[in-house]
């Protein structure tokens, strides 16, 4: 039969666990991976990150795409695409692993946060302040309205750099 790499969403932080099953059922899957920097209160440190949150590339035919969802632990649904399954072709998974041969190049970006959230600085001179961001501004540049301080700056911060306090409402 025809092997194809569809695409299969996990549960979030959930994909490693997912990857290692399917390996032990024998089934090709791949989930690259990135290295990053987390920045904890106390410290920070290297680890390696899905690329694409949520998601891992099965490889093989129908068979074993049921076998690859079915009684794993983790995984959610296959992407669909104009309903049927999205496909990968193996050029764009070469791509992918081409582009892993140089992770500098690389950048995760955070897409969580939006203009109006209210986050609290966690790492650096201001943490602990908070305020609402005000404006993105491109790779990890946040503007940020600091309360306690009752002023606008601009602060460049990595997007692990705050944690979000209140999200803001989209009714």
């Amino acid at each position: 039969m025809n092997r194809q790499w569809y695409v299969l969403q996990s549960k979030p932080k959930n994909e490693l666990k997912v990857y290692n099953q399917l390996l032990n059922k024998e089934i090709e899957v791949y989930l690259p991976l990135i290295e990053t920097i987390r920045y904890w209160s106390d410290r920070k440190k290297k680890i390696q990150v899905p690329l694409f949150p949520g998601y891992l590339f099965v490889h093989g035919n129908t068979d074993e795409r049921y076998k690859a969802i079915n009684n794993t632990f983790g995984a959610l649904r296959y992407v669909m695409y104009q309903k049927h399954h999205a496909v990968l072709s193996e050029d764009e998974i070469s791509y992918i692993k081409i582009s892993l041969q140089e992770p500098e190049r690389v950048k995760i970006e955070d897409t969580n946060f939006v203009e109006g959230d209210f986050v609290e600085i966690t790492h650096g001179i201001f943490r602990g302040l908070k305020g609402y961001i005000i404006q993105l501004r491109g790779n990890y540049k946040l503007m940020v309205s600091i309360v306690e301080m009752n002023t606008t700056f601009s602060v460049q911060l990595n997007n692990s750099e705050v944690q979000l306090v209140q999200k803001i409402s989209n009714t």
